[in-house]
């Protein structure tokens, strides 16, 4: 049986090279304003309306217990969706590259990786570098944060 490939998007996070699934992205934007919404985990920055759907937004550096973003006009905003549909912008330092990799060249995460093994595909080595592969649906519970984002509990901020 042949390798299957599957392309990834690459961005970087803290020097480190991470991966999504080029299916799962829906598009990479700058930064925008968001609207903050009270009582919600603190990498969960607040909603972007975006063409009529509001997208939580959030900072992939919190999720992973780094410290957090710095905001700027260059901050890049990588908008992902799950496979119902539900979509999420996560902060990332920059995006890197799209790699096109098969089955055999993703291995299992070693434990030195910088987060938590559950939210890790794998890892692969490409032109002499690791790159993370994430698990979004494991990092995010999209349907607690498109809850937590309906229009009716945003706040201006």
């Amino acid at each position: 049986m042949a390798d299957e490939v599957k392309e990834f998007l690459s961005f970087l996070i803290d020097d480190e090279e991470y991966g999504v699934n080029i299916l799962d992205v829906k598009e990479v934007r700058g930064w925008s304003d968001v609207r903050k919404l009270p009582n919600s985990e603190s990498y969960l920055l607040g909603v972007l309306e975006l063409r009529g759907e509001y997208i939580p937004i959030v900072d992939l550096r919190q999720r992973f217990n780094m410290e957090a973003a710095t905001l700027s006009k260059t901050t890049v905003v990588v908008i992902v969706r799950n496979t119902s549909g539900q979509s999420l912008g996560i902060i990332v330092d920059a995006v890197a590259e799209v790699y096109q990799l098969s089955t055999s060249q993703i291995k299992s995460a070693p434990g030195y990786v910088k987060i938590d093994e559950r939210f890790i595909e794998g890892i692969a080595s490409v032109d002499s570098k690791h790159v993370v592969l994430i698990k979004l649906e494991r990092l995010f519970d999209f349907d607690e944060l498109h809850e937590v984002a309906q229009p009716d509990l945003v706040s201006e901020g």
